[in-house]
C-alpha cells in the first residue's frame, strides 16, 4: 500500500528489473487507477518512497509514500518549479 499526501491508500504493486546497470522499477497493479485519478500525464515525475516506522504490534514496518510533481511555467535559475499534482485539480 502506498499513501499520497491527503493519507488515501493505494494498493499498487511494483516490481524491479536490471536494466544495464541501472534498476527500473515496473508498476503493474493498480497503477492505472492511480494514473486516472490523480490525471497524471507524459512528463509528470513519480516520487515513490519508503520508510521505516513502528507498527501497530511496535515491530519495524514500512511506509511508503507516492506523489506525482509536474514541471510548472514559473522558473527558477531556468529551470521550471515542479508543481504537486495533487493541487492542479
Amino acid at each position: 500500500m502506498a499513501e499520497d499526501i491527503w493519507g488515501q491508500q493505494w494498493p499498487l504493486r511494483y516490481y524491479t528489473r536490471p536494466n544495464g546497470n541501472r534498476i527500473c522499477p515496473v508498476f503493474t497493479t493498480g497503477w492505472h487507477e492511480y494514473v486516472k485519478a490523480k490525471g497524471v500525464q507524459a512528463g509528470d515525475q513519480l516520487i515513490f518512497s519508503g520508510r521505516q516506522v513502528a507498527g501497530a504490534d511496535g515491530e519495524p514496518a514500512m511506509r511508503y509514500m507516492i506523489r506525482v510533481t509536474r514541471p510548472g511555467p514559473v522558473t527558477f535559475n531556468g529551470k521550471p518549479v515542479p508543481l504537486d499534482v495533487e493541487y492542479l485539480a
